[in-house]
């Protein structure tokens, strides 16, 4: 009875575990998926590093440096639109 029960407990915890993994070939790189991405946009230079430096460049996680510069350019740019004689409009 012990046994079946610890193997049920076993069998509970290893489901969540198996159902993570990722099937093999199933995940593309960064390169891969920008050559894909410009291929589909009709890019021109989709092998070499120089024609998918933009692609790549998409790739790559925004920082939160970033994103705050990203949101403080938003608001000026609507307080402008709001007020066109703002000052550094």
């Amino acid at each position: 009875m012990k046994r079946l029960l610890v193997s049920g407990l076993l069998l509970c915890l290893a489901l969540p575990a198996a159902a993570q993994t990722i099937p093999p070939g199933a995940k593309e790189s960064a390169r891969d998926r920008a050559i894909k991405r410009c291929k589909e946009n009709r890019g021109t230079d989709c092998e070499s590093r120089e024609g998918l430096r933009e692609w790549l460049r998409e790739e790559r996680p925004i920082t939160d440096a970033e994103r705050t510069a990203a949101a403080a350019g938003r608001r000026h740019r609507e307080e402008c639109a709001k007020n066109k004689k703002a000052e550094n409009c």
